[in-house]
């Protein structure tokens, strides 16, 4: 069970159990006690009256007097029983009310007292207690009884009672636990709502407005965070630092070899010139990537609406002559891909656009069930059909002159591989030019 709220209601409602279980099973026994400590008190105050009524008749046999009894004894079945046993004399004395009846009278030491269950008559369930006497002269153990009918039910009544009040107080005290257990869970809502946040960009923390026992763990996470954003911009301002510190050794590497030093062999020249050139494609894709990208944020996502404005502004200081850079956003709201990937992507679409375009661009974005899709276009001169086989592969370039078409698709190709989604190349049916479409299942991200 991973449910730290599932946890915390099963270990207190068990806990419940166990105290209210207890509390009844110590409860009833208690009860039961009392209720016969009482009986057995008031049959031993009914016992000593019975002996203070033992006397000798002028016969000499001993007997009870009648006048100093209970009229309770005298009634048949009554509930109330006395039975005395002179040892001496093999003698026993009943009390009317047993009728035709007998009691069970144990033997009994001088002022030893014991007590005991029988059934009497009429199926009475009876309660005994017997003690051992001796008085005028005389050893005998006497056994007063009564019926505890009407007072097992009377506690089998309030046993019921307690029972019903136990289960009432169980299931109220597990609502109230549910509640309280509910509202103590309310206060990591925040923390919920800014994770909600923190994953559609809208914030760079979560709130330590939360419960003392949860604080450390905001903290902790806060500051992995703070680390980690740190971290990528001070990533993305190295590889922009060593970008601009190779672009000026590269160029003067070019110029170099752009001599035509017949010192250097042509064969030797032609491999050189394509790898410094292949390092300048690098170069360009992290400044670039640089400049798209824009500050960092963990978790930020996409929003097109916000940033591609930016991006078209960010291209036209890039590409002046190109005099139109338009977007056709049919989609409201964040989209669930990280910011610098879409950013990077279209933005390597764009730029491909602008250095092929006579001076029309065109970028469309849209959601489409539960895909995302990108398309950008152009009014150049486009692809043959054996081009855009072609165009995706590292490296290709449609014609050499003209710095496009080239990395930068496939690594185009390559974000896109990352979301799980594909790219298509073809020929713009509304502008002319080349087109490249992009399509990316939304819930993609989380393969990343």
């Amino acid at each position: 069970m991973k449910s730290l709220s599932s946890r915390l209601h099963l270990g207190l409602s068990i806990s419940l159990l166990v105290i209210i279980g207890s509390a009844w099973i110590l409860g009833r026994d208690a009860l039961h006690r009392s209720a016969e400590a009482l009986l057995l008190s008031r049959l031993e105050h009914d016992a000593r009256a019975l002996v203070g009524a033992f006397g000798i008749a002028p016969c000499g046999d001993p007997h009870l007097g009648k006048e100093r009894l209970t009229p309770v004894y005298n009634q048949p079945y009554s509930g109330h029983y006395y039975a005395l046993e002179v040892e001496e004399e093999d003698r026993r004395i009943l009390s009317r009310s047993l009728w035709d009846q007998d009691l069970e009278v144990r033997p009994l030491e001088i002022g030893e007292t014991a007590n005991w269950f029988v059934d009497g008559p009429d199926g009475q369930r009876l309660m005994v207690w017997g003690g051992g006497y001796r008085r005028l002269g005389h050893s005998f153990s006497l056994a007063v009884a009564q019926d505890v009918a009407f007072l097992e039910q009377e506690l089998s009544t309030f046993e019921r009672l307690f029972t019903a009040i136990a289960i009432s107080g169980f299931l109220l005290t597990i609502l109230v636990q549910h509640f309280v257990v509910h509202r103590a869970f309310l206060g990591l809502a925040p923390v919920y709502r800014d994770i909600e946040r923190l994953e559609k960009g809208e914030a760079g923390h979560l709130t330590e407005e939360v419960p003392t026992e949860i604080l450390p763990l905001v903290h902790k996470f806060n500051w992995v965070l703070g680390s980690f954003v740190k971290g990528i911009e001070r990533s993305r301002k190295a590889a922009g630092n060593l970008a601009h510190a190779l672009k000026g050794p590269l160029n003067l590497m070019v110029q170099y070899l752009d001599r035509g030093d017949p010192a250097i062999d042509p064969a030797v020249r032609k491999v050189l010139s394509e790898q410094v050139e292949r390092v300048q494609s690098l170069m360009e894709r992290n400044l670039r990537r640089a400049r798209f990208a824009g500050d960092a944020r963990a978790g930020r996502r996409f929003d097109p609406e916000e940033e591609l404005p930016v991006l078209a502004r960010l291209l036209k200081r890039m590409h002046p002559a190109k005099s139109c850079i338009g977007f056709q956003i049919e989609t409201r709201g964040p989209i669930a891909a990280d910011r610098e990937d879409m950013l990077e992507l279209i933005g390597i679409l764009l730029d491909n656009g602008c250095k092929w375009a006579e001076g029309q661009v065109l970028c469309t974005v849209e959601k489409r069930g539960g895909d995302f899709l990108i398309s950008v276009e152009d009014d150049g001169p486009g692809c043959t059909e054996e081009q855009l086989k072609a165009i995706s592969a590292r490296g290709f370039r449609v014609d050499e002159s003209v710095g496009g078409h080239g990395l930068g698709l496939s690594i185009a190709k390559e974000i896109v591989d990352l979301y799980g989604g594909r790219i298509e190349f073809a020929r713009s049916k509304f502008l002319g030019g080349f087109l490249a479409s992009v399509t990316l299942p939304l819930d993609s991200s989380a393969r990343r």
